[in-house]
């Protein structure tokens, strides 16, 4: 389903394709909040940017749009710019929305195709004596 969308990147070693963004996202480290740039996304984890250094292993709850937030865990940090691993990967449906609403290149929403739809039994009507 992902492999249909054209600004879609394959990266050699990545375990999950990954889509470029600029969407400002909320984020919270331990009791500070603050907001930041999500540059890309995978169904497995984010970069993000506008936060100094993280440490490696750090958790961070990230607000994505239309979502319960996720806990995220920093696998690699520059000086504002860090890799963030999912705790629970998302779910293809789900990331496939986030890229059709938010991504760079305004890809369209894949629909589900349509189920097919069951013509009721007809029956006389009964009419009281």
């Amino acid at each position: 389903m992902i492999d249909e969308f054209d600004g879609v990147e394959q990266i050699n070693g990545r375990r999950a394709k990954r889509v470029g963004f600029e969407l400002p996202v909320r984020c919270k480290l331990g009791l500070v909040r603050s907001t930041v740039m999500l540059k890309d996304l995978t169904t497995h984890g984010a970069r993000i940017e506008g936060i100094p250094r993280q440490r490696i292993g750090e958790s961070i709850l990230l607000f994505l749009p239309g979502l319960a937030p996720k806990i995220a865990f920093v696998i690699w940090s520059e000086d504002k710019t860090s890799g963030l691993e999912f705790e629970h990967p998302l779910h293809e449906n789900v990331f496939a929305a986030l890229v059709a609403d938010f991504a760079i290149g305004h890809l369209q929403r894949m629909e589900p195709a349509p189920l097919p739809i069951e013509t009721p039994e007809i029956r006389p009507a009964r009419h009281a004596a």
